[in-house]
């Protein structure tokens, strides 16, 4: 048994990383990511890569009235930026919703200008098919296909929900668009796969001379049952092909592979590898064009976490489903897949997630038997040199996508010496609720997310911590020092116990079930219901090569919990029962302080008397408008004959300024660490 050490919380947060999974702040809900890469138009001659999405804000549905960017230079993909609400619509009194956006650069064959085609997939009536451009790719952008009245949009408009556009670059003198210099298409469709070729002067409506391509990618009712019409015909699909092989749902994105070209979308998956069929998962096609025909390639990435379960028995899944959307991009030489997951199944506060994948092509043409593969990547595999992670289990089935992984950029493992929220963890099962866990967070002071409620035989996973270190920057992502011998190396978690009895938190290397266990912490049943920093040596970890995952398991009394069903109207979290809630991990070294962020707490009195501030911030409506969460309400009497307010922070750095009461209203803003709060007091 090592020894255990407990620690209260400290008031200085250690440091902080921003590459891991989900890579945006923990606070940040960006769904429905389309990544791209561009020169940054502030330092040219460098890229960026930018992450365009909706915005879960409103809480009580699907996304909200910004569509939101965030950018980092490749050189750092620490380094992500908010670029803040790139494009909002306003008409009538209200707010458009936006869904899923698409954005795409073209450039001037003469003049070398950049435009940049926003497709902010406005829910607006009769604004669906809305495009907007700009000059930059964080805006400002204006639409350009609406009515003067600004009410709905101009005939020939004709792209629907999930739009994708993709722009193919004409090199060949000998093409009729050489002149020009490029095509554009477009694929769009709920359940229903629609493509075309765009008008390069207009960008939003058919070319003139060339069809519409309606049931373009077949499209499934659940894994291999087609739900288009018994009957349709599939002209983009190569002669042979199973139609129920693509089982297309929503979320187009086409990208350029080598001479090739891949499709992904959102699609059903899940039981040709052992599992129930989810549209949880996106998955990919390949062609020779645009506009195909194609082959089903599979799936590309399942968000509900695909591994070995125990023994390697079975394939299991370790996250909750519900729905997904993303592609392809590639950024310093590697590819990536970009989706989202939904903590605790919830789809209203949905968070951008990333994944390294192998994609291996050939020259020859997919019409002559060319093939598109895409694999799960694993730098510190090498199987016959290729690098592939796949799961695999004894009874014959094959998990071949993305891994889901804690690491998102950090694909070398997260460096060990440094704390992270719980929020990050990938791999949650046992107990009797591990799809409650995960609790969402919308604090933009509280880069945080707890798991709450873990009960006995529950497992959390963090895959992976880079021991062996980084010795070079690489890939966009910072050397970094492993554990070495010597280092007196300490694990330290972060959590609450739940006051049912005393537990144990087994501590295993790679394996859940298996798996050397390297520690044992042993909480009391008398220990304080607060959070704590409870330690134990684990000289174990020094010395490894590579980067390996660590599990925690939970043994300790059975605990009754209601089960709530995974798919309904959930409006806000529920926090379930349990042993203990976790908060944070990370590893310490010997004489080195380990602290916990501290969040600042606002207290506010007016004329004497302490307002009691809400924990959630106001939620977007169609009528406010609003795209960030950081208002907050607060109620309280102002006098007729002058006022007294006073504010202060539970830690140093937060500022205040505080506006003039206006008949009978006020607001405060607070900034900490560059981020404001405001209080709207009433």
């Amino acid at each position: 048994m090592k020894k255990l050490f407990i620690l209260p919380l400290l008031l200085f947060a250690a440091l902080s990383v921003n590459a891991q999974n989900p890579y945006l702040p923990l606070w940040e809900h960006l769904p429905d990511g389309e990544p791209r890469v561009f020169e940054d138009p502030d330092n040219p001659g460098k890229l960026r890569a930018y992450i365009i999405g909706s915005h879960d804000t409103k809480y009580t549905d699907y996304c909200g009235s910004d569509i939101r960017m965030w950018s980092a230079p490749v050189e750092d993909l620490t380094q992500w930026r908010d670029e803040g609400p790139i494009f909002t619509y306003y008409v009538d009194g209200q707010w458009d919703t936006m869904f899923a956006p698409d954005l795409v650069e073209v450039k001037d064959k003469a003049t070398g200008k950049k435009t940049y085609y926003l497709y902010p997939h406005s829910r607006g009536w009769q604004r669906v098919p809305m495009v907007c451009k700009g000059d930059r790719p964080n805006g400002p952008f204006t639409p350009i296909n609406l009515t003067e009245d600004g009410r709905k949009c101009l005939p020939g408009s004709l792209i629907d929900f999930d739009p994708s556009v993709f722009i193919e670059n004409i090199t060949n003198k000998k093409d009729k668009d050489y002149d020009k210099g490029y095509r554009a298409y477009v694929f769009y469709g709920f359940q229903h796969s629609t493509a075309c070729e765009l008008d390069q002067n207009t960008m939003y409506s058919m070319r003139p001379g060339t069809e519409l391509h309606d049931y373009f990618i077949p499209a499934s009712a659940s894994y291999g049952k087609v739900r288009d019409p018994e009957g349709t015909q599939y002209p983009a699909l190569y002669k042979g092909q199973n139609p129920g092989e693509f089982n297309f749902f929503e979320a187009s994105s086409i990208r350029q592979v080598g001479n090739k070209y891949v499709m992904v979308f959102s699609g059903y998956s899940g039981p040709e590898y052992g599992q129930g069929s989810t549209n949880s998962a996106l998955r990919y096609a390949f062609g020779d064009s645009p506009l195909g025909p194609w082959r089903s390639g599979g799936v590309l990435v399942d968000s509900r976490g695909v591994v070995e379960g125990e023994n390697s028995a079975k394939l299991i899944t370790t996250n909750a489903a519900h729905n997904t959307h993303g592609s392809l991009q590639e950024i310093n030489g590697q590819w990536y897949v970009f989706y989202h997951r939904p903590p605790r199944g919830f789809g209203y506060a949905r968070q951008a997630m990333v994944a390294p994948v192998k994609i291996t092509w050939d020259k020859k043409p997919v019409a002559k038997g060319g093939t598109v593969k895409i694999t799960g990547y694993d730098p510190y595999t090498d199987k016959a040199g290729n690098n592939v992670w796949t799961a695999k289990a004894s009874d014959g089935t094959e998990y071949t996508g993305a891994e889901v992984t804690s690491e998102g950029f950090q694909i070398y493992g997260l460096p060990p010496y440094a704390y992270y929220s719980a929020g990050i963890a990938c791999f949650m099962t046992g107990g009797t609720n591990s799809n409650e866990w995960m609790q969402d967070n919308h604090d933009i002071w509280n880069n945080s997310m707890d798991l709450a409620g873990i009960t006995n035989t529950g497992i959390v996973g963090f895959k992976y911590f880079g021991f062996g270190g980084l010795v070079r920057d690489t890939k966009g992502i910072k050397a970094f020092k492993g554990a070495q011998k010597g280092d007196g190396t300490t694990l330290n978690l972060n959590l609450t116990p739940g006051g049912h009895g005393a537990f144990k938190i087994h501590v295993r290397l790679d394996n859940a079930w298996n798996g050397e266990e390297i520690a044992v912490i042993d909480v009391p049943a008398d220990a304080p219901r607060t959070a704590n920093i409870y330690k134990v040596a684990v000289p174990a970890v020094e010395g490894l090569t590579g980067k390996h995952a660590i599990y925690l398991v939970a043994e300790g009394a059975d605990i009754k919990t209601p089960a709530r069903p995974q798919w309904g109207p959930r409006r806000g979290p529920q926090r379930p029962q349990g042993l203990f809630d976790l908060h944070g991990i990370g590893f310490s070294k010997a004489g080195e302080k380990f602290e916990a962020p501290a969040v600042p707490q606002v207290t506010i009195e007016l004329n004497g008397t302490k307002l009691i501030i809400p924990d959630t911030p106001i939620r977007f409506t169609n009528q406010n408008g609003y795209t960030d969460q950081t208002r907050y309400q607060v109620y309280g009497k102002t006098g007729k004959d002058g006022n007294t307010i006073k504010c202060s922070a539970s830690a140093p750095g937060v500022t205040f300024k505080i506006g003039n009461v206006v008949d009978g209203r006020c607001a405060i803003k607070a900034t900490y660490n560059g981020l404001t709060k405001i209080f709207l007091i009433n």
